[in-house]
This record gives C-alpha cells, sequence and structure tokens, in this order.
C-alpha cells in the first residue's frame, strides 16, 4: 500500500505516539495533532529522522469549527487523505453511575465521541479522494471486567463503536476501509487513571500494540471488524 498523508489524533502520548511513529516507516508524509505542542515536537523529531514528512497540528478538537477548519486546510493542501487514526480520547476516574459528575460526562462524550464523528463526517471526502484509504479506530470492548463503574467510558465507546461499524456498511462499496482497533491493558497514562500501580511488566507496550494495528492497516484489505489487540 503506497501512502501519502495520514492524520493521527492523540498523537503526542501512548497508543497514538507510537502509531504516528510506526507509520513514518511507510508514509510520505503524516500530520500529528495534540493539545500538547511540547511532546508533538518530540514526535515530530523521532518522525523525521525516518525521512518522513511530519505537520504538528496543535489542535483542541471539542472547539468549535477546528476539524471543520483542519479539513478544509489539508483538502486545499494535499486533496486526499489516506489514513486517519482516531486515537485521542481521555477517561476520568471510575465511579458509580449516581457519583459521575454532568460535566465530566460531557468533556468524555465530548472527546471519545463527538469529535469522532466530526472527524469522520469532515474528512469523508478526502478518503473518498484516496484510492485506498482507511480509518482505524482506538476503542474498547466490553467484558466482564467493566460491569461496575464503566458508566463514564464504556457507554461512550459502545455509540463510537456502532458509529463507526454504521460507517463502515455505509461505505463497503467505497475505497474506504474501516476498522475498530480494541487493545487490552496497555502501559500509558490513560491506564494509570483507571489501575494505578499496576504492575508494567503485566501489560502491553504502547509499541507493540501500535505495530499491530499498523501492520492490519498496511497488510489486511478488512473492512467493518472489531478487532482485539493483545
Amino acid at each position: 500500500m503506497k501512502i501519502t498523508n495520514c492524520l493521527v489524533t492523540g498523537a503526542s502520548d501512548g497508543i497514538g505516539k507510537e502509531i504516528a511513529i510506526e507509520l513514518s516507516n511507510y508514509a510520505k508524509h503524516i500530520y500529528i495533532s495534540s493539545r500538547n505542542v511540547r511532546k508533538l515536537e518530540g514526535v515530530h523529531d523521532q518522525i523525521k529522522k525516518k525521512k518522513c514528512e511530519c505537520t504538528i497540528v496543535p489542535l483542541n478538537l471539542c472547539e468549535v469549527n477546528s476539524i471543520e477548519n483542519l479539513a478544509k486546510q489539508i483538502f486545499i493542501k494535499d486533496n486526499s487523505l489516506d489514513i486517519l487514526i482516531l486515537s485521542a480520547g481521555i477517561i476520568n476516574p471510575l465511579s458509580p453511575i449516581e457519583s459521575i459528575k454532568l460535566d465530566q460526562l460531557q468533556e468524555v462524550l465530548n472527546l471519545n465521541f463527538l469529535s469522532n464523528f466530526r472527524l469522520i463526517k469532515n474528512f469523508h471526502p478526502l478518503l473518498k479522494n484516496s484510492k485506498d484509504s482507511h480509518i482505524a479506530a482506538i476503542s474498547s470492548l466490553k467484558d466482564s471486567t467493566k460491569e461496575y463503574y464503566w458508566g463514564i467510558y464504556q457507554p461512550i465507546m459502545a455509540a463510537l463503536n456502532e458509529l463507526l461499524l454504521t460507517y463502515a456498511n455505509e461505505n463497503k462499496n467505497t475505497n474506504i476501509k474501516t476498522n475498530i482497533f480494541c487493545p487490552k491493558a496497555v502501559n500509558t497514562k490513560f491506564r494509570d487513571i483507571i489501575v494505578p500501580g499496576e504492575d508494567k511488566n503485566s501489560i502491553s507496550d504502547p509499541k507493540h500494540v501500535a505495530h499491530q494495528i499498523v501492520d492490519h492497516i498496511l497488510n489486511n484489505n478488512s473492512n467493518g471488524k472489531i478487532i482485539a489487540i493483545n
């Protein structure tokens, strides 16, 4: 697969960062997005070492028109996008539903669901203009360990999965492939919030997870799949 342009959200840390670096082995140009410019600069330097062009995009995905304006700018500059990685997300400390504050729930909803809806909607024309384009979303599967205290996060991720599967089915006869990647426990700051003090040797390394995801994008023609990553 020939990759010209990619966009990775949540690229300053964790899985998003490692996916951006892994993609730089194959892509001509990568847009890396996050609110943390200092961390993006470090990722940018690592990508440039791979002889891959890289553009830092300081962006709050929840701001009005931020995604819409970015899509317009990339459309003017490049006209197409080969890979869209949806990796930005947050989680607040887990608690019973009656203890969840509305503003905390709204924060997770805005970033984990609504911003991804806006990304898909606004980058659809760019993805269609690519001969072979892919959306890869980093998400979560419901399991027996998430039956309690996950009300601030898991219902929103279930909704995101349904949105992506619907989009995949609607575009199954197009050039756009959409898949959902659900890693198990990964050694990230995201994980530290929900399982502080966890033995890091017992969970996956984000580089390993990123390698599996990029390998699947490059070498698998699947569409509308939920893929568990160990």
